[in-house]
């Protein structure tokens, strides 16, 4: 049977930290690092933490050990998305300036005082240890943000001045799905380099004509993979075949495609005021969504300086649809969670031939009351089935 895959090169996990340091001037370098006393995983910048545990040397603050605090941790998906780094929480879009005409008291004007700002957030950026999952949602962006005759400069500076390095997901957990919504646990389509981790290394399986000069560059820290070690084909072999088994199949009688017909079939049903009971309206599913993509723009003014900025919103706040007139055509929390639903699994899908979830289950692991996205979608499906088999009696 012939192979899937073929690595490319393997490194060391004690080379890392070397490749990390020769390249961290020519870019910001984040990957998932846990906090061990909170037990949260979120991208961080390598800098910050590579003098205490990833260089493993020991530093004091206020009598503690820095390198017992923080550890890389490329094996559990982080708690937020990485989406993030392309697309921050609140983000300057320009500054501006009231000016008065003296000669003219009431004709005031307004100017342009910058745009584009070069922070650390429009640095060159390596993305190291992205799951799978993370850059199908970065796929997602593009087409929202980045396709069409109407582009987004802000997001696509830092999207074209990114490397994306996915490891692939070794372990899975229960609210795992991406199989699902047509993803895979090693699938490295979206990625510049793909790798799997090892017990003692990365494998790369994939990597990109605008990276390879990270290996020409650094061929001391790489070896060059003999195809014909079975050592390493059979770790990874192991590795895949166990991961797949461990994803449920959450949609098993209904094909991708048809469930946006599915969506639409539902959309007057009662259902979605069952399944939306105990709905708070948090929001917190929409918090760590990676496919979430809504913002609001605003602008702060001190006397004459102002500056625009956007952040992010959400589609489940009430006042997200509330008008000037103060109707508000999805006042209820069923009607948002519905809107919410058909965002990702009909009205993207009918735009872009792309189920807008990615099946990270990360809005299932946050949701206070237990509402789970898979058991929703499948009691939209359901019921749908319910209505074709009574019309055929």
């Amino acid at each position: 049977m012939a192979r899937q895959f073929k690595i490319i090169n393997i490194i060391k996990k004690n080379n890392l930290n070397l490749l990390f340091n020769r390249i961290k001037d020519r870019f910001d370098i984040y990957l998932p690092i846990q906090d061990l006393n909170s037990g949260l995983i979120d991208f961080m910048k390598w800098e910050n933490i590579a003098s205490h545990e990833v260089n493993g040397n020991i530093k004091k603050e206020h009598g503690k050990n820095l390198n017992s605090k923080y550890i890389i941790n490329l094996t559990e998906k982080t708690n937020k998305s990485p989406k993030f780094l392309l697309f921050p929480l609140s983000e300057t879009l320009f500054e501006f300036e009231y000016k008065k005409d003296l000669e003219k008291p009431d004709v005031v004007n307004m100017e342009l005082m910058s745009s584009m700002r070069s922070d650390s957030s429009s640095r060159n950026k390596i993305i190291f240890g992205i799951k799978p999952c993370d850059m199908s949602a970065i796929k997602m962006f593009d087409l929202v943000f980045g396709a069409g005759g109407k582009q987004d400069p802000y997001y696509l500076n830092k999207r074209n001045s990114s490397i994306f390095i996915s490891v692939g997901c070794s372990k899975v957990h229960r609210d795992c799905f991406c199989t699902s919504v047509g993803g895979h646990p090693f699938n490295f389509e979206q990625a510049d380099i793909g790798m799997i981790e090892l017990e003692e290394a990365y494998a790369i399986l994939k990597i990109g004509e605008n990276v390879k000069w990270i290996v020409e560059e650094n061929k001391d820290l790489f070896e060059k993979a003999n195809l014909d070690d079975e050592k390493y084909y059979a770790e990874i072999d192991k590795i895949i075949s166990e991961s797949e088994v461990k994803i449920d199949s959450c949609y098993n009688d209904v094909s991708t495609g048809e469930i946006p017909d599915s969506m639409e079939a539902s959309f007057n049903s009662d259902i979605w005021k069952k399944v939306t009971k105990k709905c708070i309206s948090c929001a917190a599913c929409t918090y760590v969504c990676p496919t979430c993509v809504c913002f609001n723009i605003c602008d702060e003014i001190e006397d004459l300086d102002g500056e625009r900025f956007r952040c992010w919103d959400y589609c489940m706040n009430y006042y997200y649809t509330l008008e000037a007139s103060g109707h508000n055509p999805r006042s209820d929390i069923y009607q948002r969670y519905k809107n919410k639903i058909n965002c990702k699994y009909n009205y993207f899908y009918k735009r872009n031939k792309n189920i807008y979830c990615v099946g990270c289950g990360r809005c299932v692991e946050v949701c206070p009351v237990g509402m789970d996205i898979r058991e929703i979608v499948n009691s939209a499906l359901d019921s749908v089935k319910k209505v074709k088999n009574i019309d055929k009696k």
